[in-house]
């Protein structure tokens, strides 16, 4: 998904439906997969997640019926394409599921690899150090604050606004880069992203019981009850007051006056009864692919417009052969999904006594000091800093940020 926001705007519309979401609304949105260097119409993957998520077996024995051989070929398939690349391959490795199960095949295929990490403090390095040796590779640890690199530089250069707080993770890591002294052109990441969509996208128990709240208060009409201000000051306790189905995205966004018009756009995914395919659908898609997944590309690029991000799950061959599985990736009884990778991942490494369950990442390099622009640009939009919560404010300073950096001027409709 680009969007060239530099320079003179000419859709100020759109820029103010960018900057308030997390997540892209438009039906021909583009989702950039670089498996196969083409764009993909995210309405298009739409229609394979519809697929995906129909006909499929559920049972109460799922796990024992779960098998990860049926596609590791097609897997290490695409994943050797990064040998035809002819770059440095370097993992974005979290010690997560994914990127674990990444560092394990490019190991067993023999490809040479280099592996940069984050560790927020001395347990969680421990882990990644534990399954480094299980593997037996070597890590690159990023320092706890940027050393090479400039945040308002990379945002004046950025394409977009990312404000998914997770991508600046990725700044930290192509930081080990710039100490490395490797060239951008001469390198390949590869991120462990996108398979969630297909291979189970669950919410949380905490999503779960919001749905819960946000149904009963629309049933009372409480909604009609607060201001739009009202509900924005009460901070995450204000997404109760707003429709259930949006309990599938990110509720720490900052919500203008056009908001409710836009996420509209995703109640007809309602119609579905399958809660796992909604979900993959409203999150999976306009959620995850068109801005988390993307945020790795736009980071990179900021640094080196000839830099390449490689996503081995966004194999659309594997895509396809998820659409004809005969069994659900996932359980969600109780509410655990990629249930191949996770079985995979036991019986090579042990995984799940190793890696503890992941948090969300929080840069210590970032210190929100609001500017003067700043202050300036919250009291033309009518947003108290004061009153939002943390990712609120994590919001608002990146994409006041990024205008205030790219000299853009905006008006909200």
């Amino acid at each position: 998904m680009k969007y060239n926001l530099r320079g003179e705007l000419i859709d100020k519309k759109i820029l103010a439906e960018i900057l308030q979401n997390r997540f892209c609304s438009f039906d021909n949105s583009i989702v950039r997969w670089t498996y196969n260097n083409k764009n993909i119409k995210a309405i298009d993957l739409e229609q394979k997640l519809i697929r995906n998520y129909s006909n499929k077996i559920q049972t109460n024995n799922i796990f024992q019926n779960i098998n990860y051989h049926d596609w590791l070929s097609i897997f290490d398939e695409g994943l050797k394409k990064i040998s035809l690349l002819d770059r440095q391959p370097i993992l974005f490795f979290s010690g997560g599921k994914d990127s674990t199960f990444i560092a394990s095949r490019i190991k067993k295929n023999n490809i040479n690899c280099l592996y940069y990490s984050y560790a927020e403090d001395n347990y969680e390095k421990k882990t990644i150090l534990d399954l480094s040796e299980k593997l037996d590779i070597k890590i690159f640890f990023a320092n706890h604050k940027l050393k090479y690199l400039n945040f308002n530089d990379v945002y004046k250069k950025i394409k977009e606004p990312v404000l998914d707080p997770a991508g600046l993770s990725v700044m930290l890591l192509l930081d080990i880069h710039f100490e490395n002294k490797i060239n951008f052109r001469d390198s390949v990441f590869i991120d462990g992203m996108g398979n969630d969509a297909y291979m189970g996208h669950l919410p949380g128990k905490r999503e779960l019981q919001k749905m819960s709240f946000q149904r009963l208060f629309s049933n009372l009409n409480l909604h009609k009850l607060l201001s739009l201000n009202t509900i924005n000051k009460l901070g995450k306790y204000g997404d109760l007051f707003r429709p259930d189905y949006m309990a599938n995205f990110p509720g720490s966004n900052i919500k203008l006056d056009n908001y409710y018009d836009q996420v509209s756009f995703y109640k007809k995914y309602t119609n579905y009864d399958n809660a796992v395919l909604q979900r993959a659908l409203q999150r999976g898609i306009h959620y995850d692919f068109c801005c988390a997944i993307n945020k790795s590309i736009l980071y990179t690029d900021a640094c080196d417009e000839n830099s390449n991000v490689f996503f081995p799950f966004l194999n659309e061959n594997l895509i396809d052969y998820y659409e004809k599985r005969e069994f659900v990736d996932y359980d969600y009884s109780k509410l655990i999904n990629k249930l191949s990778i996770r079985k995979y991942l036991d019986e090579e490494l042990n995984f799940k006594k190793i890696s503890p369950t992941k948090g969300i990442f929080k840069p210590s390099f970032l210190k929100m000091k609001f500017d003067k622009n700043q202050l300036k640009i919250s009291k033309k939009i009518r947003i108290n800093i004061d009153r939002l919560n943390q990712f609120q404010r994590s919001d608002f300073f990146l994409w006041s940020k990024y205008l205030i950096n790219n000299s853009i001027d905006f008006e909200l409709y």
